[in-house]
């Protein structure tokens, strides 16, 4: 019996021990996986630490290629230029003004003046004067050149080099819902508004009969029409599109367009003018000045 019992003491035992021998193995075998499975994380992880540092330095590298691609002794390289602009005449330029008081310059003057000087390494300082006061301010040196659309006459070119023309914009009549008036002709003998000092002037004292108001910026021209102290008044089209989303009980009539152009204007013998033109005519020529234009206004503005 005394033997009996030993030998089913030692068999419990070999059992006890094989059993712990097998859940030692299945431990190192779990504990070798999961350290697997954390060098494969590991791995993916530094695999996509390497693909980002890779792409960072291909995009330091593109913008280090895109800021040396501006030469040395390229005018606006490195410099601000103060650029006059009237900031009423939307959707061409205009500010925009946010919650803490700051202003943005917002049109599509603006960003194309924007866009052709940052294409040459310098940066923009908008200036807001008063229409009439750009080719002034130009002469005395207050500003670098103007935006304003700004038509090249032949009168202005005697003091002013003037770019490629980048706009023909197309002149409205605006005026109360409750009239209509469909063309120039209908306006004989009516009161009509205009910007001062714009070519909008020539276009109302060439109606017959009329009596013609100069009024400060497009937005004053709108408010004359809706008080009653004028019967319609004439500005440009996209303008006029803009202000009748924002102004019920007002209409429109789209005039034909003109010869009238908008060009950018230079002091003589300034030093940016080469640089800015030749810009603006590469813009006109890739499509990046009709997506600008298209992306302001609409397809019917784009030039021919």
């Amino acid at each position: 019996m005394k033997k009996i019992a030993l030998f089913f003491c030692a068999a419990v035992t070999a059992a006890a021990l094989t059993a712990c021998g097998g859940s030692a193995q299945e431990t190192t075998a779990a504990q070798t996986e999961a350290a697997a499975e954390t060098t494969e994380a590991e791995a993916e992880t530094e695999a996509e630490t390497e693909a980002e540092e890779e792409t960072k330095a291909e995009t330091e590298a593109e913008t280090e290629a895109e800021e040396t691609e501006v030469a040395e002794d390229n005018p606006f390289n490195g410099q601000t230029v103060k650029v006059g602009c009237s900031a009423t005449f939307v959707p061409f330029e205009s500010i925009e003004m946010a919650a803490d008081g700051s202003k943005t310059y917002i049109g599509m003057n603006i960003d194309i003046i924007t866009d052709i000087v940052e294409k040459n390494g310098g940066t923009v300082e908008f200036v807001d004067m008063p229409f009439k006061s750009l080719i002034a301010a130009i002469q005395a040196g207050q500003i670098d050149f103007c935006s304003g659309g700004m038509a090249p006459t032949d009168e202005r070119r005697e003091s002013l080099d003037f770019s490629e023309i980048f706009f023909y914009p197309r002149n409205a009549i605006v005026y109360r819902a409750e009239d209509d008036y469909p063309d120039l002709d209908s306006l004989q003998g009516k009161t009509i508004a205009y910007v001062f000092g714009t070519n909008y002037q020539q276009v109302a004292e060439g109606v017959e009969g009329a009596e013609t108001v100069g009024i400060q910026g497009s937005p004053a021209c709108i408010e004359e029409v809706k008080s009653k102290r004028a019967d319609a008044c004439i500005i440009d089209g996209a303008g006029a599109t803009e202000f009748l989303k924002q102004n019920d009980g007002l209409a429109m009539s789209l005039l034909d367009r003109t010869d009238d152009c908008f060009a950018i204007g230079f002091p003589k013998e300034s030093p940016y003018y080469e640089t800015f033109n030749n810009t603006l005519k590469e813009m006109m020529e890739n499509g990046e000045l009709d997506a600008i234009i298209a992306s302001h206004l609409n397809e019917q503005f784009i030039l021919d």
